[in-house]
């Protein structure tokens, strides 16, 4: 099936006018094919996004009953839907799309206040982060543009706690973004890693990798006086997660941890973990790398509320 078929049973489907056999085809289609699924999907919108167009133009021009002799007839201005109506049949079949409408767009920005996520750089501080911009954490080292995992720590403001994982930090400012998060959509932020274990395969005990995000309001240079408690005070968090036994068919494990992100938040502490499942053990030939922060933005969609 082409693309001209494909929207030919697209614009039918809309219209609900699809035979049984055609709706088969139709289905099968969008089950096999994720390019058709997409188009599908934005030809949705840009339908929805036209009528909800056309009936404010039909408002705002002031069309509606005009009376002839003898009878009511209903009389619209015409010209402009029809001119609109052509252009999306032009804009689904033309390889350049241009519509007339403007409609706000996602968008994807990689953030590069997230310092040295490459570890080209081999700054590293012992302790929870004091400053923006910095890697610091528990005993590591940066080498080869990896972070390798050395030692579980304790955390300074929580000495009496049993030092579990290997944690590395960082602090990044989300204040020069406050132009960017749209309160009439959605901001996501994404924290991405890669993590090796080169031990050999089924290595025990096995190790488990975190990526996490914590969001915070107000300033973040006293934050290392009152961390881990401080935990229970961010506004949105974000965690993911793997677990190895050595080096096996998977490679390197590539984790994302996701969060919304509240107008308010000030900026976001970054950690990556390396905790061994059997205490204690060494952390040898464990490391992180390709630590990358992404802000995805999308605009609300229109909501119809329909009662029936």
């Amino acid at each position: 099936m082409n693309d001209t078929d494909f929207l030919h049973l697209l614009m039918r489907h809309q219209d609900g006018t699809l035979t049984p056999d055609e709706m088969t085809a139709f289905e099968a289609v969008m089950r096999d094919d994720p390019a058709r699924r997409q188009l599908f999907a934005e030809t949705q919108l840009r339908s929805m996004a036209l009528h909800d167009r056309f009936r404010q133009e039909a408002f705002q021009s002031g069309c509606g009953f005009s009376r002839t002799p003898g009878k009511k007839r209903l009389t619209w201005i015409t010209r402009p839907i029809t001119a609109m109506a052509a252009g999306l049949v032009i804009g689904l079949f033309s390889a350049s799309i241009v519509w007339a409408i403007s409609s706000p767009k996602a968008t994807t920005e990689r953030l590069f206040s997230l310092i040295n996520g490459s570890f080209e750089e081999e700054r590293l501080e012992f302790g929870f982060p004091r400053q923006i911009g910095v890697w610091s954490g528990d005993e590591a080292s940066i080498a080869d543009g990896k972070l390798r995992f050395i030692a579980p720590g304790s955390d300074a403001g929580d000495p009496s706690a049993r030092a579990i994982s290997c944690d590395v930090f960082q602090l990044v400012d989300l204040r020069p973004l406050r132009h960017t998060l749209s309160p009439e959509g959605d901001s996501v932020l994404e924290l991405s890693a890669d993590f090796i274990d080169d031990r050999p395969h089924n290595t025990k005990p096995s190790v488990t990798f975190f990526c996490q995000l914590y969001l915070f309001q107000g300033d973040p240079a006293g934050l290392h006086q009152s961390w881990p408690q401080s935990i229970t005070d961010t506004l949105a968090s974000g965690s993911a997660q793997v677990t190895t036994l050595g080096t096996d068919a998977k490679g390197t494990r590539h984790l994302t941890a996701k969060c919304l992100v509240p107008a308010e938040a000030d900026f976001v502490v970054i950690q990556i973990s390396a905790r061994p499942n059997l205490r204690p053990a060494k952390l040898d030939e464990l490391s992180a790398d390709n630590v990358k922060l992404t802000l995805k933005t999308q605009p609300t969609l229109p909501v119809r509320i329909v009662q029936r």
